[in-house]
């Protein structure tokens, strides 16, 4: 079994700053998508936005519980890479949506705009952890 404490450790990481990035745009694309809803009388009402904002929600959710994990020390690198993979595909998908309903109703406001932001930025937040855990699962140098 293993031994569970507290590893302040993971915050000075760079996964664990990418955790929190990741952890407060996502905070940042559900204010706006939810606060200033855009055509629809509910957060995943519309489809495109929807999905944006249903797929943050849920991403949002398993970021906060994967740094808990972390910070008690607990192991999880299969489940966040296969995750990590998964959730930047997800969130190309996601962009890709959000630029076609910018260009399709014309809404080029402030806050949609950094909201596709903070989507890319997201994405490549979970690119990067991808390529950190993958690089982690070597045992050997790369020849």
């Amino acid at each position: 079994m293993p031994d569970i404490k507290f590893n302040s450790d993971y915050l000075t990481t760079s996964r664990g700053v990418q955790k929190i990035v990741q952890i407060i745009l996502g905070f940042v694309v559900c204010s706006v998508l939810c606060a200033n809803w855009y055509g629809g009388s509910s957060c995943f009402g519309e489809g495109r936005l929807g999905f944006v904002s249903g797929l943050n929600f849920v991403v949002v959710i398993i970021n906060i519980i994967v740094f808990i994990l972390n910070l008690c020390n607990i192991r999880t690198h299969k489940f966040e890479r296969f995750y990590s993979l998964i959730a930047t595909v997800l969130f190309v998908v996601a962009a890709i949506l959000l630029v076609w309903y910018l260009i399709s109703t014309g809404i080029w406001n402030f806050w949609l705009i950094v909201t596709l932001i903070a989507v890319v930025v997201i994405f490549f937040t979970l690119l990067w952890d991808y390529r950190l855990l993958s690089d982690q699962q070597r045992e050997h140098l790369p020849i």
